[in-house]
């Protein structure tokens, strides 16, 4: 192989205080055309992860290049923080006519980078899941590095668990379990290394009704690929608010309680133990009583930290609630919390979309932070979706109702259509590189 590079630069020596300082240009031959390893990898790392992907069919040397851990781990470290991300609503619907599942999703469209432009769009998932049928609705029950975990169960008793690559298409099913729980909250946790996902938990908790000093779990392993029954005997009596997803951090998967506080539990280890962290000792508990259920709070990770929103539902008339609160933990294994905003509703400026529905009284369910702006969070507000913004203190609607229904009739899915459970939505970012689901395909049908 040869490599010719040829410099130029353009002089001038008429005056040579005044000479301009010229970038030098270089070019580069490569004989017989072969591009040498190096230069594809400095190409192919700068390019969309679409094209990238799509390059992998140009011959087997590429696909070599593009499918080693240490490629991934050079894009990963070169990608840009304005990674594709939405809101993602928990209900899936199925149309066996159409061959897709949808998902109702919420703002910036997953194949978009333009992340600043609010809108609406569908996520489209596989078209196979066991036994579904016409109008059968699944439920999304955790992300987690760019995969979709959801609940295609014939039952409320039985799950039947499937997880989703939104980037590659790639849909692996879980062994079904046998244990029948009453109400499930469902956690999803992963681990990933250059690209490559290298262990996961499906962790199902049964939400006893009442108080409980014993918590039954079951906790599916990728790595042996079977799930195991974990019963934890507590100190005080958990009542765990089930409306709400549970929260992963530090390897550990988090519940809230209605009266001790934050329920901890690490299914990588087999000590089956739990512990608790203490909520802050100004909420308003009626947020998380068995009516309300958690509804109107958001206890979320945001930049490494965990986060604890709130809309009082303690009522102003004509409001249904009366200001928004949120606090951060200082230290996590500490119950040290520091209040960073609190505004009445008085304060509050609505946008006119708005001002009807906080006069009938809808109280706002807390949904997401935004990834990059830690001013900014998302609520369901009835029937839409706004944000507010803890400096202008403003609740702007990103999401007209109608603008929902005439995509849902355009495409001829306005029967399919069901409201998103709000409680249950999620923050879905896409990451910088697909992860790879080392386990066997389920066969389509």
């Amino acid at each position: 192989m040869e490599l010719c590079v040829n410099s130029k630069k353009e002089e001038s020596f008429e005056n040579p205080i005044s000479v301009e300082l010229v970038k030098t240009k270089s070019e580069m031959f490569f004989s017989n055309g072969y591009l040498p390893d190096w230069f594809l990898i400095e190409v192919l790392s700068r390019l969309p992860v679409k094209c990238v992907f799509r390059y992998k069919s140009v011959s087997k040397r590429w696909r070599f290049l593009i499918s080693a851990t240490s490629f991934a781990s050079l894009y990963i470290s070169r990608a840009s923080l304005l990674t594709p991300w939405t809101i993602l609503a928990n209900t899936l619907c199925v149309n066996m006519k159409i061959g897709s599942f949808l998902a109702q999703s919420f703002l910036p469209d997953l194949v978009s980078d333009n992340w600043l432009h609010s809108r609406f769009s569908m996520v489209h998932f596989p078209n196979m899941v066991g036994s579904s049928e016409v109008g059968e609705g699944c439920n999304v029950v955790g992300v987690s590095d760019g995969l979709v975990l959801y609940d295609c169960g014939v039952g409320e008793e039985v799950s039947d668990y499937h997880i989703y690559n939104a980037m590659t298409g790639c849909c692996v099913a879980i062994p079904r379990t046998c244990t029948r729980f009453g109400d499930v909250s469902t956690g999803f946790i992963t681990k990933s290394e250059g690209g490559s996902l290298t262990s996961y938990k499906v962790v199902r908790l049964d939400c006893q009704f009442g108080e409980s000093y014993v918590l039954k779990f079951e906790v599916f392993s990728s790595e042996t690929g079977r799930w195991r029954r974990v019963v934890v005997y507590m100190d005080v009596a958990i009542e765990v608010v089930w409306l709400r997803r549970p929260v992963a951090l530090n390897g550990k998967l988090h519940w809230i309680d209605r009266r001790h506080g934050i329920l901890v539990f690490n299914p990588f280890d087999d000590l089956n133990q739990c512990c608790v962290i203490g909520l802050p000792g100004d909420i308003d508990e009626q947020c998380i009583d068995a009516r309300n259920n958690g509804r109107s709070v958001l206890f979320d990770v945001h930049q490494g930290r965990l986060r604890y929103v709130e809309a009082s539902v303690v009522s102003v008339y004509p409001f249904g609630f009366s200001g928004i609160s949120v606090w951060v933990l200082d230290e996590y294994d500490s119950s040290s919390w520091t209040l960073q905003h609190k505004v009445k509703i008085k304060d509050i400026s609505f946008d006119d979309i708005l001002i009807s529905k906080a006069l009938n009284g809808i109280i706002p369910t807390p949904i997401a932070f935004h990834p990059l702006d830690a001013n900014i969070f998302y609520l369901g507000f009835g029937d839409t979706i706004v944000s507010y913004n803890m400096k202008t203190l403003k609740l702007d609607a990103l999401v007209d109702p109608a603008d929902i229904r005439g995509i849902f009739q355009r495409n001829g899915r306005g029967s399919l259509r069901k409201t998103p459970c709000w409680s249950s939505a999620f923050l879905f970012t896409l990451p910088p590189w697909p992860i790879s689901l080392p386990i066997k395909k389920r066969n389509s049908r």
